[in-house]
């Protein structure tokens, strides 16, 4: 029984060496290694600085969308700059060169 025990000690050993190895090559290199985890950080600090451009351009839509729905004003200045309308009584005159 004890030649049993001596002759397991090393067995076992040797498993828990190579799994710890194991561990110790997936924290260097795996999936969620350290290089991995900051390649992830990275990512996520682009992609929330991506979010408030949105966000930021999202408010400005909003501001416009209120100003077309309540302004009379900025409507009339809308159409006559990006589509050339003009009053009745108003002349066009193109300013840009042909």
């Amino acid at each position: 029984m004890s030649s049993l025990k001596k002759n397991l000690k090393p067995i076992i050993l040797f498993f828990m060496l190579i799994i710890s190895a194991s561990l110790v090559y997936d924290l260097a290199y795996g999936d969620f290694s350290f290089e991995e985890n900051g390649k992830i950080e990275s990512l996520i600090n682009k992609k929330e600085e991506e979010l408030q451009i949105i966000a930021s351009e999202n408010e400005a839509f909003k501001e416009e969308i209120n100003l077309l729905k309540n302004n009379n004003e900025y409507v009339e200045h809308i159409a006559r700059e990006n589509l050339g309308l003009i009053k009745e009584e108003e002349e066009y005159f193109d300013d840009e060169p042909e």
